[in-house]
């Protein structure tokens, strides 16, 4: 695999520590499908991915970091799709398109839509999945900043605010929906319902 420009290159120790994560994240969100989060435990996900509750805890620090693996890398993406966007490009307008990874299902929808589900339903993983709101409004704050010229005022971070809020109602009304209407579509709404979004 030939590494992007401007990517780190990693070790090899560290390739492999990422795929046993990516292994186990799987086989824990299989278990979560098909019995649910809160009846699932720590020992049953461990046991099945062939590995001690200790060496579990190296890979994850807890059990709702399992379900949220999908969503660890949203905002740097985010920060990466926004200082991408024209510079002539209205600010809100901009802050949709860097949201467009977290909204961005992938190949396997029903696992995307049953981890939101998860989200928006259980209160310990809704606590954590708050946190990387917090870690993605800090990594946007200083492009909006620049585009903007809010040095000084909070209006840098209530556009960002905002923009979370909406995704947030965006990803509550797809899970009432059970999926039956995209999830890009839904944040166009929230988005368009605050203010309107530029072509």
């Amino acid at each position: 695999m030939v590494t992007p420009p401007g990517e780190p290159v990693l070790s090899l120790r560290e390739r492999t520590r990422l795929a046993v994560k990516a292994q186990v994240a799987e086989i824990a969100l299989g278990m979560f499908l098909s019995r649910g989060f809160e009846q699932t435990t720590i020992e049953q996900i461990a046991k099945a991915a062939g590995m001690s509750r200790a060496t579990f805890f190296r890979y994850f620090p807890t059990k709702e970091d399992v379900l949220l693996v999908m969503t660890e890398d949203h905002a740097r993406h985010a920060q990466d799709a926004l200082e991408r966007r024209p510079e002539d490009e209205p600010i809100w307008t901009a802050l949709r398109h860097a949201l467009e990874p977290a909204v961005r299902q992938g190949k396997d929808s029903a696992a995307a839509l049953q981890t939101a589900r998860a989200i928006v339903q259980s209160p310990s993983v809704r606590s954590r999945y708050q946190e990387r709101y917090l870690q993605m409004r800090e990594l946007l704050r200083p492009e909006v900043v620049r585009r903007t010229g809010a040095t000084g005022d909070p209006g840098a971070s209530a556009l960002i605010a905002s923009a979370l809020g909406c995704l947030d109602a965006a990803i509550e009304t797809w899970v009432e929906r059970d999926g039956t209407v995209p999830l890009p579509r839904l944040l166009d709404q929230a988005m368009g319902a605050v203010h309107p979004l530029a072509p």
